[in-house]
């Protein structure tokens, strides 16, 4: 399950939820995780993929392309998915009008039209697409972010 051995170029999706996740919470995703990689397809053809919880509070679904690609209804099955965990944990994925922040340790959800107020902390880009990206630019300066 782990996105540790994909390559760079594959295909992420980042959902962060509307709270920090419990030890429980992060357990129970992760087994229906376990579940859902295995059986997740494009076409009737297994995707190459595997996803991991980040920081307590991001679900990130990767597929590596080079071995399969991705479809609409692949893509569709993983945001069904990614709802019923939610609704299961009555939790929301998918507030894409806040983002998550760190000031020197502390993270912070805010609203992202307040992101200006926070020069001095880094945001958890929800803007990256591919793992490498995620590897290398993920949590950067607000200054350097598309937000400001």
């Amino acid at each position: 399950m782990s996105i540790s051995n994909l390559s760079p170029t594959s295909k992420i999706w980042i959902y962060k939820s509307n709270r920090e996740l419990t030890q429980s919470e992060q357990a129970f995703i992760r087994e229906e995780l376990n579940v859902f990689i295995p059986q997740w397809a494009s076409h009737g053809n297994q995707l190459f993929g595997g996803a991991e919880i980040f920081e307590n509070w991001f679900v990130v679904l990767a597929v590596d392309e080079a071995q399969s690609m991705a479809s609409g209804c692949s893509i569709d099955t993983s945001v069904q998915f990614m709802k019923a965990i939610g609704k299961e944990l009555n939790l929301d994925f998918f507030d894409r009008m806040h983002v998550l922040i760190d000031n020197e340790g502390e993270k912070e959800q805010i609203h992202f039209s307040d992101i200006g107020n926070h020069p001095d902390s880094k945001i958890y880009n929800p803007l990256v697409t591919n793992l490498g990206d995620f590897n290398s630019s993920w949590l950067i300066p607000v200054k350097e972010s598309q937000f400001v």
